[in-house]
């Protein structure tokens, strides 16, 4: 039994529309080799089930808890190295197919690509087996950890870096992309951010955000030496 098989029938999983959960399951470079459709789209969806789902359990479970830091909390295990870590549990890597190249290169264990198909996965259940399918996976490899820190916590080095600035200043923080390299499946943004024409800080993230959140903390760790 493959373990997607054995995903499929630990969840009881209506397998009716294999073909939603293997687009799930399929990357660009897969995509792009036979002539078929990625997991991107049911990214997008997969990820707004899994920020609902995880705010609800925290606003259910945490009812002390004020707004900002519930969406600390939400931060910190909706994110890419939470949903890392959820996928690792799943053993998701095993089920992605990949184009040759991504394989050669260790696809199957790069962060950024579990992450995207974690998130997809939980889209394309979401789409055939319901919300409280999503619920029950949840319930079993996200919720039991909120709370118990078994990842870093999330930073939000931009919000830092403006409320710095704005006690100094009521000019605005402006964040450029300077450049991207890679193919389309496995890119490497550099973004700089600047105030007044000035250069702050720059970072190197494997997405826009990542790398944003990068020349903040770059030029956080500067401005307050």
């Amino acid at each position: 039994m493959s373990n997607l098989d054995a995903f499929l029938k630990k969840y009881k999983i209506d397998s009716s529309r294999m073909d939603i959960i293997e687009e799930a399951l399929t990357h660009s470079s897969y995509a792009n080799e036979h002539q078929t459709t990625c997991y991107e789209r049911l990214e997008f969806l997969g990820d707004a089930v899994l920020g609902i789902l995880v705010a609800e359990f925290i606003y259910k479970n945490y009812p002390d808890l004020p707004e900002g830091k519930m969406t600390k909390l939400r931060a910190t295990y909706v994110c890419e190295d939470a949903n890392y870590k959820y996928a690792q549990e799943l053993e998701i890597g095993s089920m992605i197919r990949l184009g040759h190249g991504e394989e050669m290169s260790g696809g199957r264990t790069r962060p950024t690509v579990l992450n995207d198909v974690f998130e997809a996965l939980l889209g394309a259940i979401y789409l055939t087996n319901g919300l409280e399918k999503v619920r029950e996976i949840l319930s079993d490899v996200v919720f039991p950890h909120i709370g118990k820190d078994i990842v870093k916590p999330f930073v939000d080095y931009k919000s830092k870096l403006q409320e710095y600035i704005q006690t100094e200043t009521r000019s605005v923080l402006q964040y450029r992309l300077d450049d991207v390299v890679g193919p389309p499946h496995d890119r490497t943004f550099t973004m700089s951010v600047s105030l007044d024409g000035i250069k702050l800080g720059v970072g190197i993230g494997k997405s826009k955000k990542d790398a944003e959140q990068l020349a903040a903390k770059a030029a956080l760790d500067k401005m307050v030496q």
